[in-house]
């Protein structure tokens, strides 16, 4: 697996859903304490060359960030990366998950992004066995995999391109004879009226979108098994650990579901979270999930951006100068992006950090955050409005938690 990644780069990306402004908000939406993600801790398990942690040692000076990795040629590049960067609070280290421990330290936020579904038993269960040992009594976890029942589908075509390529292909080979089943299959797979045309339609569309090195390794590595939400649960509470919530923030609306479909899953799950989730899962056909974990034993409860807002949890964060407009909000390049630009194409481009708000309650929103630095004036109008829709008046007054998320997404709204 080391060589491998040594071999084939793979260009690593921020991931806004495993900041810890992101963490921070959700656990204290479900009852916990967690640490403020200026000062805090942050582990990454599997970090490659370390980019989502650089992202957040730029965003936030007072964080202490770790990451390892077995892969030496990803390490460092990041390290080149962070000097380049000026970045003095962030360390990458060649270590082994299954040779990990309490001697890291203890963390307020540990991240396995894209690693448990893509290892061999003995490391997905090393990586629990370190979550236990490290995490602060109110920290939480992120572990990402593929999810069962949907996931299923992509093992299918896994299968099928490695088939094809034969048991013995090098690693290029087997990229070359996978996009060569792709296009042998895909004029056989549009518009036939059969589910299996479905299936084979859209799974090849995602998977020649893939650049070689993404297909490479998140689909044609040597391991390949994406688990059920029940089963991953059941794991973490073996090292005692508990399931917590999803990352994105769109989990938490209530009525993510068509009408009576949240009723009939309260009923088969009977008061199980987790049963619940599963359940959800059997019905949408989940393919990947963004699981956060905390301590067992840790009071938790369901989370509500709004209820966040009343109760003080949330506020608008201390923000670097920022041109916004009803458009969107274009954060100033930061050292970090021009470094990670100057490596070359593929890794971030400059005049594509623009993000468009094109929602009429996220413009109005957005505005609101353009027109004060005052965080606690903020939030009260953002609770006014919560509390009386009225007086926002029109389209705008619909879909206020929604739009909190949208914020929250932006970085424009933290714990």
């Amino acid at each position: 697996m080391t060589d491998l990644y040594e071999t084939v780069r793979y260009t690593g990306f921020p991931f806004p859903q495993t900041h810890p402004d992101r963490l921070a908000l959700l656990a204290r939406m479900h009852g916990l304490d967690p640490a403020p993600p200026g000062g805090c801790r942050v582990l990454e398990v599997g970090c490659a060359d370390g980019v989502n942690l650089l992202g957040m040692a730029a965003s936030e000076p007072g964080l202490e960030a770790v990451g390892i990795d077995s892969a030496a040629g990803p390490l460092e590049r990041g390290r080149a990366l962070a000097r380049a960067a000026g970045l003095e609070n962030v360390r990458l280290e060649a270590v082994d998950v299954r040779e990990a421990g309490a001697d890291l330290g203890s963390f307020d936020y540990v991240i396995a992004h894209g690693l448990y579904a893509w290892v061999p038993d003995d490391v997905r269960d090393a990586l629990m066995a370190l979550l236990a040992e490290v995490l602060e009594p109110h920290g939480v976890a992120f572990v990402s995999y593929n999810a069962q029942p949907g996931a299923q589908l992509r093992t299918m075509l896994r299968d099928m391109a490695l088939m094809h390529a034969g048991p013995d292909a090098a690693p290029a080979q087997r990229v070359e004879r996978a996009r060569e089943l792709y296009d042998l299959l895909a004029p056989w797979a549009t518009e036939r009226p059969d589910a299996y045309g479905g299936v084979l339609e859209h799974e090849l569309g995602r998977l020649r979108r893939l650049n070689d090195a993404a297909l490479l390794h998140d689909d044609l590595g040597a391991v390949h098994r994406p688990v059920w939400l029940r089963e991953f649960v059941s794991h973490a509470r073996e090292h005692g650990l508990q399931y917590l919530c999803e990352a994105e923030l769109s989990e938490l609306e209530a009525d993510r579901h068509p009408e009576g479909v949240d009723d009939v899953l309260d009923r088969v799950a009977g008061g199980d979270r987790v049963e619940w989730e599963q359940h959800a899962d059997f019905l949408a056909g989940r393919v990947f999930r963004q699981t956060l974990l905390c301590r067992a034993g840790v009071p938790a409860e369901p989370g509500d951006l709004v209820r966040a807002l009343r109760r003080g949890q949330a506020v608008l964060p201390e923000l670097p100068a920022r041109h916004v407009t009803e458009c969107g909000v274009r954060p100033e390049a930061s050292p970090l992006a021009r470094a990670m630009a100057s490596e070359g194409p593929g890794l971030v481009s400059l005049e594509h950090t623009h993000v468009r708000v094109e929602d009429p309650m996220a413009r109005y929103l957005v505005r609101l955050l353009d027109g004060t630095r005052d965080r606690a004036a903020l939030t009260e109008a953002l609770v006014d409005a919560a509390r009386d829709g009225e007086r926002l008046r029109g389209e705008i007054a619909d879909g206020l938690e929604h739009n909190l998320r949208v914020l929250t997404g932006l970085g424009l709204l933290r714990a």
